[in-house]
């Protein structure tokens, strides 16, 4: 499209479109602009534990050792904890190794908790298995009991048994690694409610145990339990004050509030492999982002239509949508509340060559020219009203 075909005033118009619609790009992606949030948890006023509120975390200092005795691959795992409420998705406890997907996490889907880790298929890729029960209703205390063995894993809630899974096993490097409460370790899905207490041990507590230390947990003999064998990590959540959360047992790590909310490892431009989802809700983000670009492409397109050939205006314009995709990518490494990824940059390319395709140089005179008689009729419209109201004083 030769740029002598549109005015001077049409130039103009589309440059400004293009600042526009980066801008909008970037404030729909990058809201709310703040790389550190504040990490929204507090102690508890006058009890022992600490208080989780969108978004807040704890995470260990350096990481847990579990290491299973010879004699038998059994842990257990204990939560004493209260949900702020049954209409939520996000993770309560996670363990992280880098570079080891195949770790423990522990969530809450709605009044659900769910058990994960990932197992690998054939092509070595990691896919999320869990189990479920439905112990959470909203304000309730609740200890949650989790024991793992060679051949199931038990849950039991309150003290009593609930359910058994034969076919789930988690081994006990699984409960291994960083320590992290309230959050995901590479995803922002932060939880809202209160924990109590935690505690690893390095054994199968027997049903009597369970109950037994049920019975301490709400008595608050927290420090003290009855059977302290096989404890590798005993979090009371007894100091109210600091910033620091620490371990009944001496060489296990202690817990630390940051003072900013992150996301501890999260990934930045993860592949578009990792990103995969065989799902609708993968499905619906891929359209969306297509369709998001398809704008992008068009007002680039039109803009480089004005010196350039239409080949070359629509191979500048998607380089262009690229571009500011993968910039924006890398901003929202640094924005907790966003995912930072090579899918949206691909998608977002294709929104824009579509987007620079359908911005052929004939729509784009069309556009302007009607624009232009607009401008033009409001102009004269305006005039005609000045001339009949002076005529009217004149009168």
């Amino acid at each position: 499209m030769n740029k002598n075909l549109v005015s001077t005033q049409g130039r103009k118009r589309l440059t400004l479109l293009c600042v526009l619609a980066i801008i909008a790009i970037l404030f729909a992606t990058l809201w709310p602009f703040n790389p550190f949030p504040p990490n929204r948890v507090s102690w508890l006023p006058g009890a022992d534990g600490i208080a989780f509120r969108d978004p807040g975390l704890v995470v260990s200092k350096t990481p847990l050792q579990v290491d299973a005795p010879q004699t038998a691959n059994t842990h257990t795992l204990e939560l004493f904890v209260r949900p702020a409420s049954v209409n939520s998705s996000s993770t309560i406890l996670t363990f992280y190794v880098p570079g080891n997907p195949v770790q423990l996490r522990v969530r809450q889907w709605m009044d659900i908790l769910i058990v994960a880790h990932d197992v690998f298929d054939k092509h070595r890729r990691p896919i999320e298995r869990g189990i479920g029960s439905r112990p959470f209703h909203q304000a309730e205390l609740l200890l949650l009991t989790m024991v793992f063995t060679p051949g199931s894993t038990s849950f039991y809630v309150d003290g009593k048994l609930q359910e058994s899974y034969p076919s789930f096993v988690i081994r006990p490097q699984e409960l291994s690694g960083q320590i992290i409460i309230g959050n995901s370790a590479v995803n922002y899905a932060p939880w809202a409610g209160q924990i109590r207490g935690m505690a690893i041990y390095s054994k199968e507590l027997t049903a009597a145990e369970v109950a037994q230390h049920y019975k301490e947990w709400i008595g608050r003999d927290a420090l003290k339990p009855a059977d302290l064998g096989g404890v590798v990590a005993y979090y009371a959540f007894s100091e109210r004050t600091g910033r620091i959360i620490h371990n009944a047992v001496s060489s296990g790590p202690v817990l630390e509030i940051p003072e900013s909310f992150a996301v501890v490892h999260k990934s930045i431009l993860k592949s578009v492999i990792q990103e995969f989802n065989p799902s609708w809700n993968y499905v619906n983000d891929v359209l969306r982002n297509i369709a998001g670009f398809v704008p992008v492409g068009f007002i680039f397109g039109a803009s480089f239509l004005l010196t350039r050939s239409r080949p070359a205006a629509v191979f500048c314009a998607t380089l262009a949508g690229g571009a500011l995709s993968l910039v924006v990518e890398v901003l929202q490494f640094y924005i907790p509340q966003r995912s930072s990824g090579l899918t949206d940059v691909v998608t977002n390319t294709l929104g824009s060559v579509l987007g620079a395709v359908i911005a052929r140089p004939t729509l784009i005179r069309v556009i302007l020219r009607r624009k232009k008689e607009e401008e033009t009729f409001k102009a004269k419209d305006g005039g005609d009203a000045n001339v009949s109201h002076q005529s009217g004083v004149l009168a």
